[in-house]
C-alpha cells in the first residue's frame, strides 16, 4: 500500500522528526532479581477535550487498516492505545505520537509470499498478566506453507519445520476475561486461534485445497498436554470451559497442537511489548525490505501477464 503512511501523516498534520523511531510504543525495562514485581502506575495526566480524543479515533482507525493489511508490527502498540482512546489523557497523546513516528521512519511495509503446498500453519502465544487490570494477551500467526509431516503423529524435536511464509492473518488482542495461570492464558490463545482458523480452513478447501489437521504451535508444555490429553488434570479446574473447545477439535482431527520452543515462535511478538532494539531486529522476519520499482499489485500483475505473453520469467 504505498503512499498510505504518507497521506495519513499529511492528513493529521504530524511534523517530521529529525530521530527515527524504531519502536511503536513505549517499553517498560523489568527488574530481574526482584521478589516482588510492581504494576504500572495508574495514568494521572490530564485528560484530553473532545477534538483531540476524536483525534486520537481518527488515527487510531486509519492506522488499524493499515496494520491488519499490511504492517503487523503496530498492532501491539494500536491494541495498547484502543483500551485509552475513551478516556484519552496527555499520555495517551504522547503514546500515539510515538506510533506516528515510528510510521514515518518506517511508511512502505511490504510482505512477500512464496509458492507453498496451501497448508495452513498457525503459530499461537500468549502473556501473562501484561496489560492493565490483570488482562493477558494472546497471539497467533497465520501462515501457509508446506506439509512437513504426518500430522497424526506426534511432532518431533528433528522434523523438519514447515517453509516461513508471509503471514495471510496475524491475531492480536487482549483477553477480556482475567486467566488464573499463564498455562490457561496459552490454552485461551490456542482458542482464539483456533476460532479465528475456522473459516480460513474452510475458505481453503473451497478453492481447492484440502487441509490436513491445521498444525498449531505453542511454547506452553503445560497447555499442550492439557488439549492433546496427555496431562491429567487436577488443579486446572479453574480453567474456563469453553476453551476445551480446541480440545473437542483436536479429537475430531481438525487441529493438530504440538510444543515448540518459545524463541522460535512468531507469535511472541505480538503478545507484548518490546525494546526498539528487538523491534529493528525482528521486523524484517515479518516484513520485506524492498527495492523494486514496482510500486502495487498492479504493476506486478501487468509485469506476470507480460511474461507469459512473451514466454519470459517474471522478475
Amino acid at each position: 500500500m504505498p503512499g498510505y503512511i504518507e497521506r495519513a501523516l499529511q492528513r493529521f498534520a504530524h511534523p517530521p522528526t529529525t530521530r527515527p523511531q524504531h519502536a511503536p510504543h513505549a517499553w517498560q525495562k523489568p527488574i530481574y532479581g526482584q521478589t516482588t514485581q510492581y504494576t504500572q502506575a495508574p495514568d494521572t495526566s490530564a485528560p484530553l477535550d473532545d477534538a483531540d480524543t476524536k483525534r486520537i479515533q481518527e488515527i487510531l482507525g486509519t492506522l488499524l487498516y493499515y496494520s491488519q493489511a499490511v504492517d503487523s508490527t503496530m498492532l501491539v502498540a494500536i491494541g495498547t492505545i484502543a483500551t485509552q482512546q475513551t478516556r484519552a489523557t496527555q499520555d495517551t497523546m504522547k503514546a500515539v505520537t510515538q506510533l506516528l513516528n515510528y510510521c514515518a521512519a518506517h511508511p512502505d511495509a511490504c510482505i512477500r509470499y512464496v509458492a507453498s503446498d496451501m497448508v495452513l500453519h498457525i503459530e499461537s502465544d500468549a502473556s501473562y498478566l501484561t496489560a492493565p487490570k490483570a488482562r493477558s494477551r494472546a497471539g497467533g500467526y497465520f501462515y501457509l506453507s508446506n506439509q512437513t509431516t504426518d500430522a497424526t503423529k506426534p511432532r518431533e524435536a528433528t522434523d523438519t519445520p514447515p517453509k516461513h511464509n508471509g503471514a495471510i492473518a496475524v491475531h492480536c488482542s487482549i483477553m477480556r476475561e482475567v486467566v488464573a495461570s499463564a498455562a490457561e492464558a496459552e490454552i485461551a490463545a490456542v482458542f482464539y486461534n483456533g476460532k479465528e482458523a475456522c473459516p480460513i480452513q474452510v475458505t481453503l478447501a473451497e478453492l481447492g485445497h484440502p487441509q490436513p489437521p491445521t498444525p498449531v504451535t505453542t511454547d506452553n508444555s503445560t497447555a499442550t498436554g492439557i488439549v492433546n490429553d496427555t496431562v491429567k488434570q487436577k488443579l486446572s479446574k479453574a480453567i474456563d470451559m469453553r476453551y476445551y473447545w480446541i480440545r473437542d477439535r483436536v479429537r475430531q482431527g481438525q487441529f493438530h497442537i504440538y510444543w515448540k520452543k518459545g524463541i522460535l515462535n512468531r507469535a511472541d511478538y505480538f503478545t507484548k511489548h518490546h525494546p526498539a532494539s528487538h523491534h529493528q531486529n525482528i521486523r524484517s522476519s515479518y516484513l520485506h525490505s524492498t527495492n523494486d520499482s514496482r510500486k502495487n499489485y498492479f504493476e506486478c500483475l501487468q509485469d506476470s501477464e507480460i511474461s507469459v505473453a512473451t514466454g519470459l520469467p517474471t522478475s
